[in-house]
């Protein structure tokens, strides 16, 4: 009897014991975690000492471990020669989201390909950390995403687009008080413009790496539309099966009872109107106001005006100008067409706001459209793509 009772009881003691040790480690590398931020050095020296422990623990502590001494390293300003444990992060992360740690192991994966000279495939990394998880990218994060991938257009001739990515950098570290931040982005971005004139760079490597760029943006938002399609596909699955169950449930209980109360409810149901779909859009009474107002006085949009649109656009799609700014550098010009598209004003209208010709805001959009998606599509195609954003 004694047996059968201590048993149970040390079962109990055992798996109490290992739930504490998680909770221990997962707060003694969170700890770390701050750490590197400050002084990666001593980082590396206490995930040093803890390699021996974490051959036992589980999978997830693992994985931040690792993530870690790739990060560590990283800080360390130790080159990366090898992206083969940050990619196995990347994966058990994917299969795993827990804490938010996936768009940091795309972001280190990045890092480790920039290194190694892979600018592609550092780029695609840098792309899904900010597109993938938007929830876990953090400001400081992004402002680092922005400034390596600053580095690698730099690396290629494309000296715009670098400094442009540095003037986000910038954005992101003013956001968050990042002093040192904000020194290094003016540094590097006063170097670029130094060497823009100084040095005429070619323009063939210089629109290769371009039109790779573009592919590369494409195929990262074509999986991650590929994903979603997947994931709504299952969901319409399963609400399938549990129509259907519903259904077939109904049928023989009426059939069992009473034929005719099953037909009138048949009828009832085909006789009740469906709801249509809703479509979230923009819309601003403010907004709707100014350029209402505008358009009846005949008045063309100030530096003012756009920035007031922009404002309150960005409270309801927050990210909408990142994820414009991440496909290529867009003018001033064709990122206010983008905002009068996200507020669905008419061609013919937009032309009145920028005092310029219908025909120039068509071929403004045909040229976006086929910029970004390597001279496919019409300018509606593009209204189509803005307001999907």
């Amino acid at each position: 009897m004694k047996r059968t009772v201590l048993f149970p009881l040390l079962l109990i003691i055992l798996i109490a014991s290992c739930t504490i040790r998680r909770n221990q480690y997962d707060a003694v590398l969170a700890d770390i975690d701050s750490l590197t931020e400050v002084d990666a050095d001593s980082a590396r020296k206490r995930l040093a000492a803890l390699h021996e422990e974490m051959d036992g623990v589980n999978k997830g502590t693992r994985a931040y471990y690792d993530l870690l001494c790739v990060k560590a390293n990283d800080k360390a300003m130790v080159k990366h020669t090898s992206d083969s444990l940050i990619c196995e992060v990347a994966r058990y992360y994917e299969a795993n989201r827990e804490k938010g740690h996936l768009p940091e192991a795309y972001y280190y994966v990045g890092r480790a390909n920039s290194d190694m000279q892979n600018g592609e495939k550092a780029l695609i990394y840098f792309q899904k950390a900010l597109l993938e998880d938007r929830v876990h990218v953090t400001t400081r994060l992004k402002s680092r995403i922005f400034a390596q991938m600053g580095y690698i257009y730099l690396r290629n001739g494309l000296l715009e687009d670098a400094i442009s990515m540095q003037q986000l950098a910038h954005f992101y570290c003013k956001q968050i008080g990042d002093t040192l931040g904000i020194r290094y982005c003016e540094e590097d971005i006063q170097t670029i413009k130094a060497l823009n004139q100084a040095l005429p760079i070619s323009e063939y490597p210089a629109r290769e790496m371009m039109a790779k760029v573009q592919k590369i943006n494409t195929l990262i938002k074509s999986q991650m539309l590929s994903k979603e399609n997947t994931k709504l596909r299952t969901e319409n699955e399963q609400n399938k099966s549990f129509a259907w169950g519903i259904v077939l449930s109904t049928t023989v209980i009426a059939v069992l009872t009473i034929l005719l109360t099953f037909y009138f409810r048949q009828k009832k149901r085909e006789a009740a109107p469906q709801p249509t779909p809703t479509v979230k859009r923009f819309y601003d009474k403010d907004i709707d106001h100014l350029l209402a107002t505008h358009l009846h006085n005949s008045k063309v949009l100030k530096t003012s005006d756009w920035k007031t649109i922009e404002t309150h656009l960005l409270k309801v799609f927050p990210t909408f100008k990142d994820q414009l700014y991440s496909l290529y550098n867009f003018s001033e010009t064709e990122y206010h067409i983008c905002l009068l598209i996200k507020t669905e004003v008419s061609p013919s209208n937009m032309s009145k706001l920028m005092a310029t010709g219908h025909s120039a805001i068509s071929q403004s959009r045909l040229r976006m459209q086929q910029k970004v998606f390597n001279g496919e599509g019409t300018a509606k195609d593009w209204d189509k793509f803005i307001l999907s954003l």
